[in-house]
């Protein structure tokens, strides 16, 4: 079935709304929506969007939108990117990250996902803290080797108190045709320091990822 997208005006009176990154209506032949999808930011919780997005449909082109169609996903600021021309991307976003210790030895798993793509990574080494923290990294860069296309490797993964708050630093470097590329980037720690050191390693390269 073709998907059709009669309603621009609609689509454009939608990305005004405060929060809102991007939208999309998918139509029926009558131009009646039968999907909307939107991409925000987190300032407004889902329900209070889609509570906008109806009044807003209403108001504006007597649309009386039925709730159930309206899918909201929220991304943090850091997980979208903007490109010259306007358009709205998704970067790279940590996924998960799962460790199994074996005595003193641990493996990591890090799960980099990207639109509907996933990308898996692993890193086995000692189980202990700071070097957990050099192996969340390496995972995380074994995740992102394909997106990546050109070698790299952690030069240093860690976690730093600062003005209160505890901060993830990686430190990666690259192999390119123009030469060496050593390549930092950080990220706050929120709830898991593991987390933290796979989104500072996506800071690190998102530069790079973005081409």
């Amino acid at each position: 079935m073709t998907t059709l997208r009669l309603r621009p005006e609609l689509e454009e009176a939608l990305r005004r709304i405060p929060g809102v990154r991007a939208a999309s209506v998918v139509t029926m032949h009558d131009a009646t929506p039968t999907e909307i999808h939107i991409l925000a930011d987190r300032a407004k919780q889902p329900k209070q969007l889609v509570r906008d997005i109806q009044s807003l449909a209403l108001a504006s082109y007597d649309i009386d939108l039925d709730h159930r169609i309206v899918s909201v996903v929220q991304l943090d600021d850091e997980d979208v990117a903007v490109d010259p021309n306007g358009e709205i991307t998704i970067r790279p976003l940590v996924a998960s990250v799962m460790t199994q210790t074996a005595g003193s030895d641990a493996t990591v798993s890090v799960t980099i996902r990207t639109g509907a793509d996933d990308y898996v990574g692993t890193a086995s080494g000692a189980a202990s803290g700071g070097v957990r923290a050099r192996l969340v990294a390496r995972a995380t860069l074994d995740a992102l080797r394909e997106l990546l296309g050109t070698p790299a490797e952690i030069e240093h993964a860690s976690l730093v108190p600062l003005g209160g708050r505890t901060i993830a630093v990686s430190v990666v470097h690259l192999t390119t045709r123009q030469g060496e590329l050593v390549l930092s980037g950080s990220a706050v720690v929120r709830n898991d320091d593991a987390d933290a050191i796979a989104r500072s390693v996506l800071d690190a390269v998102n530069r790079r990822l973005a081409g």
